[in-house]
């Protein structure tokens, strides 16, 4: 009995010195973690001159060397072949071809052609080139069903006058729809209406504000391009045939299969003016009644016709995602592995307009430069992989290539720590979105280092794939997620700034970006040191990673009917 006592007390110590080594080096490791480096790298990747870093650019591309070579200095490997720190990413590009795109006016003066980008810009995602042609209707300053009584709007086009986004409140949490150009949230309102009442699309006559600022600096409309998936296959059964891949979050435009197309446009005012027969100077009159909140009212442009043909462009390219890692401490364990990820992309140029993208998403990938520091500092015995995702913004597409061409097999990664705007908001709060979606024992990770080493309040607000914000959609832990691979999102919600040209590094809120960082490091060790990868224990359908859970839907549970 003496032996057995003494045999306990001596695996207690063991224990308890195993833990306090284990905190020893993390606190190590979390003395590593600088707000002044954070901050030269913000300065450096969230300045103006990268103009929005837009997938593919040159940009970008520049943001990626910066990133590999900051990764090679502080000590992490290249892990894909050849040496190399970059994982080529091939996309398709679909672009407006201005040579054969033309908005055409015919009317009792004869006929007048507006070519892209200088008289028009389309806003249809149809996947294909389109023509369509109609009569016009006038829709004056109406937006709203009551508005349109007695109007006939079946098969015709109807032209509107674009209403300006207003600014969020301070303060205001901002989703999606703020992601679409200035005006362009209430046109999409505007537009399932007038789709319901049977017109074929709708051509918006841009506002003073921006006709003057196109003015101003001699710019046309921009000659914007769509980044798609090439080689990857990222189908949802749920979704109908006709959704594009990649797109599970809704999307303005994206036209169900079950309804006819609905075409959009947008024109410059002298195309707006023919299109009314109106004088320029008449136009301008029109648009300071609308700011002055007069009604102007709708009406039938009789005599006149439209007709708006669209050919696009295709080319595939390829854009990097840049992948490193820190090969784990212990013999056995080092062939299994944690990833840590971000997304480096942002917005092109619109109008003129940069948009620096310093929350999102420079804040996560400069965070983890300072997490392989403080790794460096005492190895876990996984192995670590560093992946700064291109493409994010244009559907998730760095992320679902990486997971599907993973130069380590998938089922060996234990889970991923995804940062993704983590430098805005309430300092002590923290949303987190995906951790208990597969593993009980990683959500515990979290809770439990989130105690040790940072203190926040955990959000679980967005973790339902039915919220309606959908953010479990938008980032990318998803792609790992539907990899049957645990997948945690770090958020720090979003700002009047999102996706805006004032998203800047002068707003970041370095002391909370340190505290995700150092909360991201301790669970990286952590799960890093565990015997054996997270267990898959919270979804009965999802038992062992791999592509064969790919076929699982994600979406809200069936809620249970409501007695009458």
């Amino acid at each position: 009995m003496r032996a057995c006592k003494r045999w306990s007390l001596f695996v207690a110590v063991i224990l308890v010195l195993g833990c306090a080594a284990s905190a020893g080096a993390q606190s190590k490791g979390l003395k590593a973690i600088s707000v002044e480096a954070m901050k030269f790298h913000m300065q450096f990747l969230a300045a103006k001159e990268f103009q929005g870093r837009n997938t593919p650019s040159v940009e970008l591309d520049i943001a990626s060397k910066y990133i590999a070579l900051v990764a090679q200095q502080i000590g992490l490997k290249p892990l894909l072949p050849n040496g190399s720190y970059y994982q080529e990413v091939p996309v398709e590009v679909t672009s407006i071809s201005p040579a054969k795109s033309y908005l055409r006016v015919v009317g009792g003066m004869g006929e007048r052609k507006f070519y892209f980008p200088q008289g028009f810009t389309t806003t249809t995602r149809t996947g294909g080139s389109w023509s369509v042609a109609g009569d016009i209707v006038f829709l004056g300053s109406g937006q709203k069903a009551e508005d349109f009584e007695g109007i006939d709007l079946r098969g015709k086009i109807a032209v509107a006058l674009e209403v300006p986004l207003p600014p969020a409140p301070a303060g205001a949490e901002v989703l999606s729809v703020r992601s679409l150009p200035p005006g362009l949230a209430a046109q999409a309102a505007r537009g399932r209406l007038l789709r319901e009442k049977g017109a074929l699309g709708q051509v918006t006559i841009i506002s003073q504000a921006r006709e003057d600022n196109l003015l101003k600096k001699g710019l046309t409309f921009d000659i914007s391009e769509r980044t798609g998936f090439h080689d990857v296959d990222t189908r949802n059964p749920a979704l109908p045939a006709a959704q594009p891949t990649g797109t599970q979050p809704a999307v303005a435009f994206v036209q169900p299969a079950a309804q006819a197309p609905f075409y959009t446009a947008e024109v410059r005012h002298e195309a707006g003016a023919t299109i009314l027969g109106l004088s320029m100077a008449e136009l301008e009159q029109v648009f300071e009644a609308l700011a002055q909140q007069k009604p102007v009212p709708p009406k039938a442009i009789t005599g006149t016709t439209l007709d708006i043909a669209v050919l696009l462009n295709v080319r595939t390219t390829k854009t990097l995602n840049v992948v490193a890692y820190l090969p784990g401490s212990d013999a056995k364990l080092k062939e299994e592995y944690v990833t840590i990820s971000s997304h480096h992309d942002h917005l092109p140029m619109r109008e003129g307009r940069i948009f620096p993208g310093a929350d999102d998403n420079i804040s996560g990938g400069v965070a983890m430069f300072e997490i392989a520091k403080a790794l460096l500092v005492e190895r876990p015995k996984r192995s670590i992989i560093f992946v700064w995702n291109t493409a994010e913004e244009k559907g998730l597409v760095g992320s679902y290539y990486f997971v599907q061409h993973c130069p380590v097999p998938a089922e060996k990664i234990s889970a991923n720590i995804n940062l993704d705007m983590v430098s805005r908001n309430d300092p002590n709060s923290l949303y987190i979105i995906g951790s208990n979606k597969l593993s009980t024992e990683f959500d515990k990770s979290i809770q439990e280092m989130n105690a040790r080493y940072a203190g926040f309040k955990l959000d679980y607000k967005y973790e339902d794939p039915g919220e309606p914000s959908r953010f479990f959609f938008r980032s990318d832990q998803y792609p790992y997620i539907r990899y049957g691979i645990p997948g945690v999102w770090f958020f720090s919600g979003t700002t009047p700034d999102y996706h805006q040209d004032t998203d800047l590094e002068e707003r970041i809120d370095y002391k909370k970006m340190e505290k995700v960082t150092k909360l991201a490091y301790a669970v990286a060790i952590d799960i890093g040191n565990k015997p054996a990868l997270c267990k898959l224990d919270v979804n009965p359908e999802i038992t062992t990673r791999g592509k064969h859970n790919m076929k699982i839907v994600w979406q809200r549970p069936p809620q249970p009917q409501q007695k009458r």
